[in-house]
């Protein structure tokens, strides 16, 4: 697990934890989708830091666009290199909670 992560990907973090909206259609289901690959013995950790690099993307544009100016381009404020540092750290996440035993599921 990383030490210390760069101030983009903290605020990426928090945005993407702490947004209702964004949890609840994004995180949310690439959790249980892990969760669902992990059960059936098809879990690779580098597939699931890459969904959360895809989920993270819509998350970076909806933050751009709340908190950025008008001409902050959301892949310059969050670029690849920062996506990949969250998407680990979710990957992480995922992984120690799954080991744990914890489950996740969308209510409908």
């Amino acid at each position: 697990m990383r030490e210390t992560y760069s101030h983009e990907a903290v605020e990426l973090s928090l945005y993407a934890d702490n947004d209702y909206g964004c949890y609840r259609a994004y995180i949310l289901p690439m959790l249980v989708a892990c969760q669902k690959h992990y059960d059936k013995g098809q879990g690779d950790y580098e597939r699931v830091v890459k969904g959360f690099q895809r989920v993270l993307a819509p998350i970076a544009r909806q933050y751009t666009l709340e908190h950025g100016s008008m001409v902050d381009e959301w892949s310059s404020v969050f670029p690849v290199s920062v996506r990949r540092e969250v998407a680990e750290k979710f990957a992480e996440y995922f992984l120690a909670e799954y080991r744990a035993g914890n489950r996740w599921e969308v209510a409908r």
